[in-house]
């Protein structure tokens, strides 16, 4: 394992971890990375090639160590001799078959990883959390960093997994960390189409009629590692959270900027809220009868039709960050799909 790599990055082969990777090694930085044994980096090499003509030369500046979450004792390998962490490592679903691997990775995962930087005297700990782990909206209507977590029915399990993983980064503060927590809206980025953001414009892309009335929050995958590497940078800011949010938008002006950029028709059937009561009951039906499980929660079918917005002023107002338009995200994603 080499020694010369201070900075350690989790979940690196995912959406968020790749670009850390890139953005990292970019300032020249030697970066170790954890992967899973069955994992593979090819995703990292194609993420590389988006934004440089000679990937090669930053991707030997990765010093790959296999390690899981799970594993404590891998963990206390990849931290030894580490002094800072960018945590990114998660399971992201709303089927509730994955509620179990969810709440492991999330809460006790990221349990591991503190025990296993305070073991070795980790400096300093950038854990990626959500919106998801913010409570209600404040009197305006806006969810911000002062939302705090409240109990109340219709929390999706992936959101209490990111509540509670957010509460163990905040116990590393305790321990003497220096902890900087990111809450990220929905992440847009290229690659990965059989999953989150992806997905969504791989619906698109096949022809998609159906649109929500609701609205969300959503953000560059560049601007979220820009925002770790920028916040971890100023030794002064500990202890916070930041919301990271480029834009608030509908779901069916989404979905059109989607459609515009890859050559498809417009989304223009509105579904009406009440058809979820409807809908829920046979998409756990044909969960039970395919074998594979619902593959929706009751709180995320709700999210659909829901009107959500955040606010990122803080970290605007604090270090001056400008994020990239989501039309300009759309766009670029689009591109990559060939």
């Amino acid at each position: 394992m080499d020694q010369r790599a201070t900075i350690l990055v989790t979940g690196a082969t995912g959406l968020v971890g790749a670009h850390l990777l890139y953005a990292l090694t970019a300032q020249g930085q030697r970066v170790r990375a954890t992967r899973r044994h069955n994992s593979s980096t090819n995703f990292v090499g194609w993420v590389f090639g988006l934004y440089t003509q000679t990937p090669n030369s930053q991707l030997n500046m990765i010093d790959w160590v296999e390690a899981d979450l799970l594993d404590y004792e891998s963990l206390q390998a990849a931290t030894e001799g580490i002094s800072t962490v960018y945590h990114a490592g998660a399971v992201v679903s709303f089927s509730p078959a994955d509620s179990q691997s969810i709440l492991a990775t999330n809460v006790l995962g990221t349990a591991n990883l503190v025990d296993a930087c305070i073991y070795n005297g980790v400096a300093e700990l950038c854990h990626i959390s959500s919106v998801a782990s913010l409570g209600k909206p404040n009197s305006r209507g806006i969810i911000d960093e002062q939302c705090d977590w409240d109990i109340r029915r219709g929390r999706s399990v992936y959101a209490q997994s990111k509540f509670m993983g957010e509460n163990q980064a905040w116990r590393a503060m305790e321990m003497g960390l220096r902890v900087v927590v990111l809450n990220p809206s929905v992440i847009l980025g290229p690659g990965r189409w059989d999953s989150g953001s992806g997905q969504l414009f791989n619906r698109v892309k096949r022809g998609m009629p159906f649109y929500t009335n609701g609205t969300s929050g959503y953000v560059d995958v560049r601007d979220v590692a820009r925002a770790a590497i920028r916040l971890m940078s100023d030794a002064n800011i500990a202890g916070e959270r930041f919301v990271l949010n480029a834009q608030n938008i509908s779901f069916a002006d989404l979905f059109g900027l989607m459609a515009d950029a890859v050559g498809r028709r417009h989304p223009w059937f509105r579904v009406p809220r009440w058809t979820a009561a409807l809908a829920y009951p046979l998409l756990w039906l044909g969960g039970l009868i395919s074998g594979k499980g619902n593959s929706l929660s009751w709180a995320n079918l709700q999210s659909a039709f829901k009107h959500s917005y955040y606010s990122a002023q803080k970290i605007e107002q604090r270090i001056g960050f400008e994020f990239i338009p989501i039309d300009q995200s759309i766009k670029f994603i689009a591109k990559q799909m060939g």
